[in-house]
């Protein structure tokens, strides 16, 4: 084994191992860039030509081409030396057992099914006897699933170099083509290629395979070997004998010891190099969304396999590129469906572009109907607060004082989220410019807003953060949206306490005034998650109206709630406010800490003056 590691090591250089990975810039005889191990803004990371060496000042840690793999890679020494031995075109010795590992049995499963779905894509009577998969056109024998594709758009040489298949409508034809290749039922399952079927005690357990009548697309990790599935369903084209009407349009593998859908990004092994060349990654939603595209000339193009996205996504793109243009579906469900995902790409210093296709195309029929005009499309991208505000703008009156509440409170959630104090004053200026308001004015108002996340940083899927509990505030905002179901018109007075309502009822309460009180389009504009709440809200109106009893001023009611909400999101600024001073008092002779100090108490008074004045306004209210 020692020959083969010496013969990569000579035949392999190090810059071009670690450039196929992170972006590397010239910095005299050696290389630097980014540490990918760990989080930093000045490059840490140092690679030596002459000494084949890597190390990073940052973090500490260091190594060859092959320990630089087996972390990037998250992956032991045996499946680094194979995937170098294959770069640097020597074969390895099949003799010895520990390059026979479990992942080594799923990796050749995963291919040898690439290779079988591509078998019955191309030669359909040979695979499986089907011959639902042709038709007689003209004298022809012609492939219906290779017809379906080319009048999608693809041509031969993309349907075969990215191994697009067919798996056929059948319980267990791979199944048993496995089978003679010498895999056992167990390993396919562990790829997630077949499926236990429901049996008794009595019976053997019995399998069937998991892909029937679907258009197949290898899923490839990094180094381009097949991890993992996603299957079209066919059923649109040739009538389904195994899967049910109402099975998935899209289906894919789950996760296994080589696929994990929140690291893989389709298409990335081929795209890595031209996303550093490009210096810009360009994300899309589908695989078709990338193979148009790539056929049509963008190289550094991907998409997520099934996820949104997520943390390990940005972390792979980050070292190649800072970047990103968005190809989504972005109507107001698609959009926020992305929306966490976007917000902690902002928060990684990524620089956000929107592509913004004609209504209803996605990149896959745009290039189809207009070739060789995404390029330009591309580059001319809209980044991502300029497109904030041609939306915000849209869907709310901005010379009206409702609608400037609207637009104020939405952009300048946004523009909080900017890590660049530079590049929030410019947007501060053009949102005043544009409202008639003055600027100072608009970032004390931004200072009121609770920078909510809908991520935590643990949480890689981007789920909202779970809380063991609620807030009296959030209690508080929950009634207020269920009242002001039962009285929409005061929708607009509650725009005034926009900033002080938890980041949910604030995307709800929004929805609900861009859709003139239309319960059902504010529904349909909200994403799923959030769709459940606002069917709770409705119910909650009826509970709340009936506990409130017959002669109940719910007008008065709503207009009490919004002044408690702005009193308990002063209550809560001035307990943090407090902690903040008790914890700088400990150091008071630091001269830092003394100049917080007084910084503190007088916001902590002004803060105490605006509580009082509300009080008051309540206590008179009363009488």
């Amino acid at each position: 084994m020692s020959d083969n590691i010496q013969q990569i090591k000579e035949r392999l250089n190090i810059i071009d191992v670690i450039s196929g990975y992170l972006r590397l810039q010239k910095a005299g005889v050696n290389y630097k860039g980014l540490c990918p191990f760990h989080n930093e803004k000045t490059p840490s990371f140092m690679v030596s030509p002459s000494r084949q060496t890597w190390h990073c000042f940052g973090c500490g840690e260091g190594g060859d081409i092959f320990t630089f793999v087996e972390k990037i890679e998250n992956i032991e020494f045996v499946e680094a030396l194979k995937i170098l031995a294959e770069k640097a075109g020597i074969e390895l010795a099949r003799g010895d057992p520990k390059l026979r590992s479990e992942k080594d049995r799923i990796y050749e499963i995963c291919e040898k099914a690439a290779q079988f779905f591509s078998l019955t894509l191309n030669n359909a009577n040979d695979a499986n006897g089907d011959m639902r998969m042709t038709r007689i056109a003209n004298g022809v024998n012609e492939n219906l699933i290779l017809d379906y594709l080319h009048k999608r758009g693809l041509n031969d040489k993309t349907i075969e170099e990215w191994r697009v298949g067919y798996a056929p409508d059948s319980w267990d034809s791979l199944l048993l083509f496995l089978n003679k290749k010498g895999y056992r039922e167990q390993e396919i399952e562990k790829a997630g290629l077949v499926i236990q079927a429901p049996s008794s005690k009595l019976q053997a357990p019995r399998y069937h395979d998991r892909f029937r009548n679907r258009l197949m697309f290898p899923i490839f990790d990094a180094s381009g070997r097949v991890v993992a599935f996603s299957g079209r369903t066919m059923a649109d084209v040739i009538p389904s004998k195994t899967e049910k009407a109402d099975s998935g349009k899209y289906i894919n593998s789950p996760e296994t010891i080589l696929f994990t859908k929140s690291r893989i990004l389709y298409g990335f092994d081929r795209a890595k190099h031209d996303i550093r060349k490009a210096d810009r990654a360009v994300l899309v939603e589908g695989q078709m969304d990338v193979l148009l595209p790539w056929q049509d000339g963008i190289k550094n193009i991907i998409a997520t396999s099934g996820t949104s996205l997520t943390e390990d996504h940005l972390t792979i793109l980050k070292r190649l590129t800072s970047n990103l243009v968005l190809a989504f579906d972005m109507d107001d469900a698609g959009f926020r469906a992305t929306k966490r995902g976007i917000d902690m790409a902002l928060n990684t210093g990524f620089n956000i572009s929107v592509l913004s296709l004609e209504s209803g195309k996605d990149p896959a029929d745009f290039v189809k109907e207009s070739p060789g005009e995404l390029a330009g499309r591309i580059n001319s991208a809209e980044p991502i607060m300029s497109y904030y505000f041609r939306q915000v703008f849209g869907r709310f009156d901005g010379e009206k004082m409702e609608g400037k509440k609207f637009i104020a409170a939405a952009l300048l959630s946004e523009i909080k989220k900017i890590p660049s104090a530079i590049e929030r004053s410019s947007w501060i200026r053009e949102l005043g410019l544009k409202l008639q308001v003055a600027e100072r004015d608009l970032q004390d108002e931004m200072e009121n807003i609770t920078a909510e996340a809908g991520w935590t940083p643990g949480d890689k899927t981007m789920a909202p953060s779970t809380k063991p509990s609620r807030t009296r505030r959030e209690i508080l905002s929950e009634r207020l949206l269920a009242l002001l179901l039962k009285e929409p018109g005061l929708i607009g007075e509650a725009a005034k306490i926009l900033p002080f309502l938890p980041q949910r009822d604030l995307e709800i309460l929004t929805a609900l005034a861009s859709s003139k009180d239309n319960f059902s389009s504010a529904r349909t504009a909200l994403t799923a998650d959030l769709r459940p709440v606002l069917d709770f809200l409705y119910l909650a109106a009826d509970y709340e109206t009936e506990k409130m009893g017959s002669g109940a001023n719910i007008v008065s009611e709503i207009g009490a709630l919004i002044l408690e909400i702005e009193k308990e999101n002063y209550r809560e600024a001035l307990a943090k406010i407090n902690q903040a001073i008790k914890r700088h008092e400990l150091n008071f002779n630091n001269a830092e800490s003394g100049k917080n100090l007084e910084t503190l108490t007088k916001e902590f008074q002004n803060i105490s003056n605006k509580l009082n004045n509300l009080s008051k306004k309540q206590d008179e209210k009363k009488i």
